[in-house]
């Protein structure tokens, strides 16, 4: 499994935007000037300049040779750059969509019906999604339905940056950081317990527990803390994924809830691994639809003849706070 000091040389483990408070605040000044579309057309000089001297390039050809075969050098240089350029794009639709400004783009539900049938148990929601296409564009589905919106994440974002990125957005999502220490389960299983929305992400394992289950032509860690904390809490859990496709249209895909569930402590491994195969298995279906558009750039897969050490720990629902250990089927409301 690749592990975290390993992510954080690469952007994708990092919790950073690069390019510093000033290039930030570049762009966000002229998507308020000058719009949108012009705003692409500024991603192209920085797109080619990554595409040929950031360290994430090896691990990104690693993955394009693994979803579209071999290829010649210079079409190996052209993919970087299309998936850089598209992960550009995808942050400015972000700033975009969270300052309010979505004129320019259409939005299809796929799956909405899954969503709304797990928010109705009144158990609050597991929102399990990836780092592909654009999340905050799923934001107009869940502003529509009347329930308090909690986003997961390792944010090491400079102050700076964090600051003008906070000052553009509109969005009335609450921002639940990650440490990775055990105490983060908290405030996410008391929001849950509170009826509300939690949503993290199922592509990075970091240090968190994981299972290690097939991915396209190769194994991969898949962390399982989502699934462990939805059936501490006792809340669904509904697998989400928001993808762009032509002409800034934004294409939503809901799953069927998972009702939350606490297996015999000798069945935990097993049920976690199959959690973690399962949503590797839709997160593969959908990376086919527009492989550039899933940003993990960083040595996603494991590394050759490396032995399969399933979850760990393996029983990590065992070993919780114990202000998060009461039965699910306990009264709701703030811990």
């Amino acid at each position: 499994m690749p592990d975290q000091t390993a992510q954080t040389k690469h952007w994708s483990g990092s919790g950073q935007l690069r390019g510093g408070a000033s290039g930030i605040k570049f762009f966000l000044t002229v998507l308020r000037v000058l719009g949108l579309r012009f705003t692409y057309a500024l991603l192209v000089p920085p797109a080619v300049y990554f595409s040929f001297v950031s360290p994430d390039v090896p691990a990104t050809m690693d993955y394009h040779r693994r979803i579209f075969g071999p290829v010649p050098w210079w079409n190996r240089r052209w993919l970087v750059f299309r998936h850089f350029f598209a992960f550009g794009q995808a942050i400015i639709d972000r700033i975009a969509v969270l300052a309010g400004n979505t004129k320019h783009f259409s939005f299809t539900f796929d799956g909405e019906e899954h969503l709304r049938a797990a928010v109705a148990e009144g158990r609050g929601v597991l929102l399990l999604t990836a780092h592909i296409g654009n999340w905050e564009a799923a934001g107009q589905l869940l502003s529509r339905i009347n329930v308090p919106i909690n986003v997961t994440g390792f944010d090491n974002e400079d102050p700076a940056i964090r600051a003008l990125l906070n000052q553009s957005a509109k969005a009335n999502f609450r921002l639940l950081p990650l440490t990775g220490a055990p105490t983060d389960a908290i405030p996410l299983v008391a929001a849950l317990r509170r009826g509300e929305i939690v949503a993290m992400m199922g592509d990075r394992a970091y240090d968190s527990p994981a299972a290690n289950v097939p991915f396209f032509d190769g194994e991969a860690a898949f962390p399982v803390g989502a699934h462990v904390m939805a059936a501490i809490a006792g809340a669904p859990l509904v697998t989400v994924f928001s993808m762009r496709e032509p002409g800034g249209h934004y294409h939503f895909f809901g799953f069927p809830p998972q009702p939350p569930e606490r297996p015999p402590h000798h069945l935990r491994d097993a049920h976690l691994r199959a959690c973690a195969a399962t949503f590797a298995r839709r997160l593969e279906g959908i990376v086919k639809r527009d492989p550039l558009q899933w940003y993990n750039f960083f040595p996603f897969w494991n590394a050759p003849g490396k032995r399969s050490v399933g979850t760990s720990p393996p029983s990590s629902i065992q070993h919780v706070p114990s202000a998060l250990a009461r039965p699910s089927s306990a009264p709701t409301g703030p811990t």
